[in-house]
């Protein structure tokens, strides 16, 4: 299962489309952008201020947002968290303050939560754990970093699931490969985050990713670990739904 994509390369046969941006919750209001996706079967949805996003954060959006988290195929509040990449042009004070207002609607509703942390794992953390108990549950959407820091957030919030993409498949990718090995099966999932991340031995004719690639990632990690792919394909099947109560 593809726990991560954003629409593009969308298919009925998997499950997660995650809306992130600020147009598409002011636009829930009347539901036309994103209602005819989760008519589908098999298909949920997730909805959230990505940290890019931030500066667009107001109570008009805030009010949007918990309209589209009560749909009843909505499982999840995210992509949300903080980035410090120098893609980002958003203050820091500002992704605090946006990461925290969705966090305590997150909380209030007790919803699973989607969380993007890139180069800000300890502020993320921090906020994390100061307005979240240990045991809540989330999914740590398209994990870069090394093992060590895995450990680390495993080890604050065992509950927790981390989401390896395509990148895994790529020989340059050092740490991805680490974390792969040595996760415990049961915190991990499969992601695309389709448009992007691409398998390393695909046809330089396509152009963009789809959930169907996440085989790519099951395959890769198999490998890793001299697993069967049957093996890794189970517990994420199960991880998936445990994790997005589906």
């Amino acid at each position: 299962m593809d726990t991560h994509n954003r629409g593009l390369g969308y298919s009925s046969k998997y499950p997660f489309i995650q809306f992130r941006n600020s147009p598409s919750l002011k636009a829930s209001h009347s539901k036309s952008e994103w209602q005819k996706y989760l008519e589908e079967e098999n298909v949920w949805g997730a909805f959230g201020c990505h940290p890019h996003n931030a500066a667009d954060y107001n109570d008009s959006v805030e009010e949007a947002l918990k309209l589209a988290l009560s749909h009843p195929k909505v499982r999840a509040l995210g992509e949300i968290g903080l980035d410090y990449s120098e893609r980002n042009k958003c203050r820091k004070e500002v992704q605090h303050e946006v990461f925290r207002r969705q966090l305590k609607i997150a909380y209030e509703n007790r919803q699973s939560l989607i969380i993007h942390c890139r180069d800000a794992n300890e502020d993320c953390m921090k906020i994390l754990q100061e307005l979240l108990p240990e045991d809540y549950t989330f999914h740590l959407h398209c994990f870069t970093e090394n093992w060590k820091w895995a450990q680390k957030w495993l080890e604050a919030f065992p509950n927790v699931y981390i989401g390896i993409t395509n990148l895994v498949t790529y020989g340059s990718a050092k740490p991805t490969h680490e974390v792969a090995k040595s996760i415990p099966l049961n915190h991990l999932l499969l992601e695309t985050d389709a448009p992007y991340f691409l398998p390393r031995k695909i046809s330089k004719k396509i152009k963009w990713s789809h959930p169907g690639m996440a085989i790519y990632v099951a395959a890769q990690i198999a490998a890793l670990r001299n697993i069967t792919l049957e093996e890794v394909l189970d517990w994420t099947y199960k991880n998936t739904r445990k994790m997005y109560k589906i």
